[in-house]
Parts: C-alpha cells; structure tokens; sequence
C-alpha cells in the first residue's frame, strides 16, 4: 500500500475521534448540525453577490471597493431594517416602492453608472430578480435590443469566476461586506484574536496564510449575518435564478473519454492491454501448475479444496477483469474488484489462522445457502426453477450432506464481519481501498452513481449540475494495478503458508503519465 507521510497533519477529524451510535460514526459537528440546513456557497450565496462581481470585474477591485462605500451610503439613507444592507442582490428588493422612488430620484448618475452599465441589461433576463427596478428601461432601449448569447456569455463570466468561492476573486468579493457591519457598529472582534491585527492592512501588505485568515473571518461572518436574518423565504432570488436559468440555456453534458491524468490515456492503452494479457496467461499457467504439482488428502480433502476453490475464483475473477476491456471502466471494475477482495480476505484467513472449525463452518454455511434455496422453491414457488434451471428436488441431490442434517445459517459463516477478518488475514489495507469503496458499486449507491452512471453539465448558468449518461467511464490504472496486487498478495501467503510453487513475475502497471498510481497498491 501507499506510504504514510509523517509530516502530514490531519485535515478532518480521525477516525478514532469519531462516536460510534448504532451503525453510524458521527463526527464531533454531525449532532449539532443534524437541525441546521446547511448553506452551500454556489447554490444559495453566489447570486446574491453578482452586483459586487461585475462592479469588480468591470471597473477593478480596488476601485469597486470605493464604488460599493458610496452607493450603500446612498442606500442606507432609504434602509429602514433592522439589520444592515450588504449590497446583495436581495437588499435591493427589500426597499418599498416609495424608497425606491426616493433612491432614483437621488441616485440616478449612481445607479445608470454602476448598477445599470455593469449588471442591469444581463438581469433584464431575470425579470424577477429583486434588484430589477434598478435597471434603467430607458438606456436599455437607448442601447438596443438585449442579445441573450452576449449578456449570458457574460454572466456566465461572473458566475465562473465566483464559483470557486475562496480563491483571489471570490474571497475578495465576499470579504468587501465586512465594510458595512463595521460602519454600523454592528461587529466587534475581541481582543486578542490575530485577525485584529490584519484587518486594517487588509489586503495590502499580507501574506497569503494572512489574507486567507481575514477572509475565512469575513466568510464565516457575514454567512451568520445572512442566516440571522429575519426573512420568509432567505434565498428566494437564488432558488429563481438557478431554475430561471433552465428556461435560458440548454445543457451541456460532458461526456468522459478515456483520457489522461489519472484514467488511461491512449497513448498509454496498448502497452498496458499488453501487459495485462501476458499477465493473464501467466495467471492461468500457475494455477495449472497448481493442479499437476499439489496433492490433496484423498482421505479428507475438503480442507485443500476450499483453498483450492478460492484461489481459482481469484485467478478466475483477476483474469476476467484482465482480459475483457469491456469491464475496465470505473463502475465495472468496482463490480469486479469487491468479490475479488472478498474472495482473497477469505482465502487469505483461512490460510493464516483458518482452525478446522471455521473450515467446517465455511463447507456448512454454504450447504446450508443451497438446502435454504432448495426449501424456497420446495414451499414456496414448487413450479419454479433455479437459476441452473432445477427443481427443489435436483438442488436437494447437489447437496453433500443429507439435508435434515443441514443447518442454515443467516449471518456470516465466519462470525465476524468483513473487516475483522481482513484484519486476522493482514488484509486491513485491501478492505480500507478496495473492499469497502468497491461495495458502493456492488450496489449502486451514490458515491458510484455520481462516479459512473452521471456526468457534468458543462454549462455554469446550470450549477454544473449531474446529467444521466451511457458513456463508458474511464479505466482507471489503479483498478488494474488493485485486482494484480490482490491476486500477487494471495500468491504470496499461499507460497509462505500452504507451500504453493513459485509463480511467474507479472509485469509492472505502471504508467508514465500518473506515476503514483503505482505506489498506491504496490507494497
């Protein structure tokens, strides 16, 4: 497996800090936030702060900055709330008619020069944005007919360059509010925090890690001013302009290729197919030699032959994936590489601390599968057949034991969930990477439906939302690289425990490209 970096400090909280309840882990923050909606940057605060980006991005962020001062200057004279205007999209709406009036009346040069010119003639194409009054229906007809592609190729810039919501731009952007509570008086920071010290210098003179600090305080700060609010409906301008944006722009699915980077590229895909399709007779010629070299007990020789059993599904299994292109791609190879590991943690047990017990045990929970399907069919549905095509009486014949003698047992036949035997077996590793991300494409939960069955649509406008798709995901090299050092680790406690020969070396994965991959798996 991939080294452990020493130095690396942890971002998340541990695993060992983590509340078991039931069959949750719960992180320190998941109870206090189980009541709390979340608010999400992208889909509720970015439109909010379109005006302050295209001021920004219209006439230079220093000179925004000034810009912004005075028009919420001019503003407040009208503001009759209790809690402070930021000069977000919805304060614009919170004005009654008869302010609104007054504010024109007063502002007009302010608002045509710096809400109209860098904002109005695209949210002319959101005719039920708050902040339309402010658009100057006069100079839009002056000015010619709206052109959707152009004021939408613009507001596809805005968006694009908020997005990230941390970076220069956007955490520049969303710190410019601070302005405003501290005008008011209505924040004060106490003594002793570094954050006093930078917010004057802000944000000339700071080192990144400083300007990074002032604006996590402006984020965190402003994102509670919003949510303290007292307002029906908090993101109502956003909740139209996402959806609104449906009705203006078609979708952009992006379909995965299999390209570079972490997925195989191309010019990558022959040697490895090569490589793979040695590495695959390789594997059938071992386990050959498997049966013409090793001698079971002809006496009892249920013990080899569970062995025998498991490592031919695992060189099955490993050769299928191998060979066959068509089960590379992410969501298969997940399918494939989950009963491989299952198989190999089992096999991998049974070989190192495997008592004649649990042998029993495994031989009994399956006999004990087949008498239950036997019963099903005999109670149940008497007219079907099995998946074989047999009756109740045929699956009762292929069971060694006299069925009465048989018991069935419900749980697992080992007593012990997946991961503890990976761990008796010394396979912890493969079940962390493999075993247990793999199971989310055995069942198609959404980690893999995100991954494999949904692409991005590439429009902003559409909050890069998830589209169905039928193109093959990428092959990814370290599915490959997983399935050979799963087969490999097995040949290997096989070759120490039971006495197997020594096989073949199996050429190395590893591709130019993304050399770490085949770090990940290898030791």
């Amino acid at each position: 497996m991939g080294k452990r970096h020493k130095n690396r400090r942890p971002v998340f909280t541990p695993l060992a800090s983590q509340k078991r309840v039931g069959s949750r882990l719960q992180g320190p923050l998941s109870t206090a936030g189980s009541n709390i909606e979340l608010v999400d940057w992208l889909r509720d605060l970015l439109p909010e702060h379109l005006w302050l980006a295209a001021l920004a991005d219209g006439i230079g962020m220093g000179a925004a900055v000034g810009v912004y001062n005075a028009f919420m200057d001019a503003l407040d004279e009208f503001w009759t709330h209790k809690f402070v205007a930021l000069g977000l999209l919805s304060d614009f709406g919170l004005l009654s008619r008869d302010e609104r009036a007054s504010f024109l009346q007063k502002n007009s040069q302010l608002v045509d020069e710096y809400f109209h010119r860098p904002l109005g003639r695209i949210l002319s194409l959101y005719p039920d944005n708050p902040a339309f009054w402010l658009t100057n229906s006069k100079l839009l007809e002056s000015e010619g007919s709206v052109d959707p592609f152009v004021e939408l190729a613009r507001m596809r810039r805005l968006v694009t360059l908020l997005a990230p919501g941390k970076d220069q731009f956007a955490g520049r952007i969303r710190a410019i509010p601070l302005n405003r509570l501290f005008k008011h008086n209505k924040l004060f920071v106490a003594k002793g925090l570094a954050v006093i010290d930078l917010l004057p210098k802000y944000p000339m003179g700071l080192t990144d890690e400083e300007l990074f600090l002032v604006e996590s305080f402006a984020r965190s700060t402003i994102r509670i001013t919003i949510e303290h609010r007292e307002q029906p409906d908090l993101f109502a301008w956003s909740k139209y302009f996402w959806r609104h944006n449906y009705d203006l722009l078609p979708c952009q699915p992006v379909e995965r290729k299999v390209v570079g980077g972490n997925p195989v590229g191309s010019e990558n895909a022959q040697r490895l197919t090569v490589c793979l399709q040695g590495n695959a007779i390789a594997a059938r010629e071992y386990l050959q030699e498997l049966r013409a070299k090793l001698r079971l007990d002809l006496y009892d020789p249920s013990h080899g032959e569970v062995l025998f059993g498991l490592f031919a599904r695992l060189t099955r299994l490993y050769v299928l994936m191998v060979e066959d292109p068509y089960l590379w791609a992410r969501d298969v190879s997940g399918i494939m590489l989950r009963p491989l590991a299952e198989t190999a943690i089992t096999f991998s047990y049974l070989c190192k601390a495997g008592s004649t017990e649990d042998f029993k045990r495994f031989i009994e929970y399956g006999e004990g599968q087949q008498k239950l399907l036997m019963l099903h069919l005999q109670d149940h549905h008497p007219d079907e057949r099995s998946l074989e095509g047999q009756s109740s009486e045929q699956v009762a014949e292929e069971i060694d034991i006299w069925p009465e003698l048989v018991d069935i047992e419900l749980g697992s036949w080992s007593k012990k969930d997946a991961r503890r035997l990976a761990r008796d077996a010394g396979l912890e590793d493969f079940y962390r990477l493999v075993f247990s991300p793999a199971s989310s494409d055995l069942h198609g939960s959404w980690l893999s439906l995100k991954s494999s069955n949904l692409v991005r649509c590439a429009e902003p406008l559409h909050r890069w939302h998830r589209l169905p798709t039928f193109s093959e995901p990428p092959f990814f090299v370290n599915t490959a690289i997983a399935a050979q050092a799963i087969y490999l680790r097995c040949r290997e406690v096989a070759i120490m425990s039971l006495g197997y020969p020594p096989g073949a070396n199996l050429q190395d994965l590893t591709v130019d490209e993304s050399p770490r991959d085949s770090k990940n798996f290898a030791e």
